[in-house]
């Protein structure tokens, strides 16, 4: 039964998805976070966590097309949901963004791992301990620690 909790999770995840695509970077978000609500009852998830990363996704797509007000209104929307969601919802993007390149700046990944111990996440300091530190000022993931030891 639970992978078919799980798949039905994952339809759910993808319905939401693709409503953030449809409702386009101008919607209001109605559908999404009806969906989203759904979701965080069906899912067990935190509804305000839910809630903030959808308005978060709605607030990338509309910054991303150029809806410049759209994208900050749906930022401050993000905020309602609670300072904690809110916060959750930072670092996570953080972490996917550092996953996704293979490195953040040192201080972006510090402050992530601190806040995985703070929150008791030991999932989210895992996988922000994976991700190579970079130093400010270096463009690219290099390893700038190797790279020292190496000249």
């Amino acid at each position: 039964m639970e992978g078919v909790g799980q798949d039905y999770l994952t339809r759910q995840v993808g319905a939401l998805l693709e409503a953030i695509r449809e409702e386009g970077p101008v919607g209001e978000g109605r559908r999404s976070f009806r969906l989203a609500g759904h979701l965080a009852a069906e899912g067990g998830f935190h509804l305000g966590d839910i809630l903030a990363a959808t308005a978060q996704l709605l607030a990338a797509h509309a910054w991303n097309n150029g809806y410049l007000a759209a994208a900050e209104l749906l930022t401050r929307r993000m905020r309602d949901f609670g300072a904690e969601s809110a916060e959750l919802v930072q670092h996570l993007v953080r972490l996917e963004t550092g996953c996704e390149q293979g490195w953040l700046l040192r201080e972006d990944r510090e402050a992530l791992i601190d806040y995985a111990r703070r929150a008791r996440r030991p999932d989210i300091e895992q996988r922000a301990q994976a991700i190579e530190p970079l130093l400010p000022g270096v463009t690219g993931p290099e390893r700038p620690d190797r790279m020292a030891s190496e000249s």
